[in-house]
């Protein structure tokens, strides 16, 4: 597990809870933006970030829950369970399990940019 990897990423402290917020795919799925946020408790300020994805050339989606009704198109956030972040250069891909939906992406760079605030 790359938690603790993740956290060091963002220069933050280990042990909180990470969310996705949102996913972006663009060129065909070439390029995935994942909106995240990091926080530690309730009382402490919510770290955004995001990671950016390139040159990926195999995404495999797995679907757990369906928790909404079809015509509300919001998508609640979800926290990460686990992640391996792979090595870049389609080396190893990264795995993300979340409580809603499992990603294992085959990808070129992963870059991570925390958001001011």
């Amino acid at each position: 597990m790359d938690k603790l990897k993740l956290s060091a990423l963002i220069g933050a402290q280990p042990d909180g809870t990470f969310t996705i917020n949102s996913i972006q795919v663009d060129s065909w799925g070439r390029t995935l933006r994942l909106d995240c946020g990091y926080a530690l408790g309730s009382s402490e300020p919510e770290v955004r970030f995001t990671m950016m994805l390139d040159d990926c050339r195999e995404l495999q989606w797995r679907v757990y829950a369906h928790l909404k009704h079809p015509e509300d198109q919001t998508l609640p956030m979800a926290t990460l369970v686990n992640v391996r972040l792979g090595a870049q250069g389609h080396h190893k891909p990264l795995h993300l399990l979340t409580d809603f939906f499992g990603l294992t992406v085959n990808y070129g760079t992963l870059t991570v940019m925390v958001q001011p605030g």
